[in-house]
């Protein structure tokens, strides 16, 4: 471990390059300002109990996930110190976002743990990050109701140059069905469990099922449900609802991303939520359960600019980072990147959780029953 604590080399020591942008359960996400760091967002650990430490969750990524993926289908991570009192000021600041009426309420009273010493450099994945010097013209960030979808667009101009940039973020989830599910199933993990939860599922939310079909209507299908009808983008841009469908559906087809999240859900849990045990078994089984909750980060590039500007987000451009796809006779630079591969809590608490959402889908006929308003995974 004290090697690893030793590869942090980079240190946070300017809580005015800080700003809050998103939280979790358990980490709190801000974005630094600072030149040294822009291209990076800082995850920070909430102080709570049970939680695994930064080193651990560092280097469990390390250890267990990273090996599991081509180099580059995960978001870069690099450990930074932290000091307390750096953390101490976040935490002034989370109280004045609580009294602003800024943070979400069921956020309320939870704050970083100022005994940690680390945080987490994450690779920025929003649209804005991609850097030019080119003068913002707009910039958005749209959620897609009944779908765990959100797009972020921006769009930067100049004497008729453009770079346009979306990112869809989305969880992929249960990629493969549940080894607990009856054989007669007929919804996936999923989507039963969407169903259960509504009790009343009446619109359409992506099958997981859907985007390892390799079947073109079923991945255009889940491709709808991520993404918003329409876009409050002005007229004349290249990110049309309609070529972010076609790119997507095409990229989701043939990358490899979400074929091998389902391989290793699938290979990692060789028995099933109720019957998990041994220490050999029960990290791999946690491992399964880390990629079914990851998020995906799927960015397209356009762009416009000459090629003495196009050096400056060629690492977007480069082989082995971005697919190449054409629409209506335009170029897209297409990439995706996992993240959010936190190891999850092997306690008893969280296994009996997990396996409580098994029986109320079993005994509850959620992966056997009809639905007149949502046709089956299967």
């Amino acid at each position: 471990m004290n090697n690893l604590a030793e590869s942090a080399t980079a240190e946070i020591t300017d809580v005015s390059s800080l700003t809050f942008i998103a939280e979790g359960a358990a980490n709190i996400i801000y974005k630094i300002s600072d030149n040294q760091h822009s291209v990076y967002l800082l995850r920070l650990r909430k102080k709570l109990p049970s939680q695994p430490s930064t080193l651990d969750v560092y280097s469990f990524n390390r250890d267990h996930i990273l090996p599991l993926f081509a180099p580059d289908m995960v978001a870069s991570m690099q450990l930074v110190k932290i000091d307390g009192a750096v953390l101490q000021q976040l935490n002034n600041g989370l109280d004045v976002l609580e009294r602003d009426g800024i943070r979400d309420q069921k956020r309320h009273g939870t704050v970083l743990d100022t005994g940690e010493s680390y945080g987490i450099l994450v690779e920025n994945m929003t649209a804005e990050s991609v850097r030019s010097d080119l003068p913002m013209k707009f910039s958005g960030r749209e959620e897609v109701m009944d779908s765990s979808g959100v797009l972020s667009y921006a769009v930067r101009e100049d004497r008729g140059k453009k770079l346009e940039v979306a990112v869809l973020e989305f969880k992929p989830k249960w990629l493969t069905q549940s080894k607990d599910a009856p054989e007669n199933w007929k919804y996936c993990r999923t989507c039963a469990l969407r169903r259960y939860r509504a009790k009343d599922a009446s619109k359409y939310a992506f099958c997981p099922l859907d985007l390892v079909s390799g079947s073109r209507k079923r991945v255009e299908k889940s491709v709808r449900a991520l993404l918003p009808n329409q876009l409050d983008i002005k007229s004349g841009t290249m990110l049309t609802v309609e070529r972010l469908r076609r790119i997507l559906t095409d990229f989701i087809i043939n990358t490899e991303v979400f074929k091998t999240l389902a391989h290793i859900q699938d290979t990692m849990d060789k028995y099933g939520v109720m019957d998990a045990s041994g220490s050999e078994e029960s990290t791999n089984f946690l491992t399964a359960m880390t990629v079914r909750d990851c998020t995906a980060f799927v960015r397209i590039i356009y762009s416009e600019l000459d090629e003495d500007k196009l050096s400056e987000i060629k690492e977007y451009y480069a082989d082995g980072r971005s697919t190449h796809i054409e629409v209506d006779g335009y170029y897209f630079a297409v990439s995706c990147r996992l993240a959010d591969l936190d190891i999850k809590d092997g306690s008893g608490t969280k296994r009996s959780y997990w396996q409580s959402i098994e029986n109320n889908l079993n005994l509850g006929g959620w992966y056997t029953s009809d639905d007149a308003l949502i046709a089956p995974c299967r």
